[in-house]
């Protein structure tokens, strides 16, 4: 970065990112919630794939105003957490 000049790059705000951990955790518990009601055929492997697979999607779509690649990254972070934690790992 050249002297006097000031750094461009958007930054995700602590308030917003806490929200948007908010309205993950609130979608991925829905998701959860609808498949235990409804318990369909294979239910535990749809709660490992689907739920990260939300949350993910969620993540990409709630931070549009940043960059395309610092959004991927965010969200293959994110569903690749959840899918750990979905395993007991």
């Amino acid at each position: 970065m050249a002297a006097g000049r000031p750094d461009t790059r958007p930054t995700v705000p602590l308030r917003r990112l806490f929200l948007l951990t908010l309205l993950t955790a609130a979608i991925a518990f829905a998701v959860q919630a609808t498949l235990a009601v409804t318990d369909p055929p294979l239910a535990d492997v749809l709660r490992l794939l689907v739920t990260p697979l939300v949350a993910g999607a969620v993540v990409l779509a709630w931070l549009r105003p940043y960059p395309l690649a610092g959004r991927l990254r965010l969200a293959a972070m994110v569903t690749a957490a959840m899918f750990l934690v979905g395993l007991g790992l």
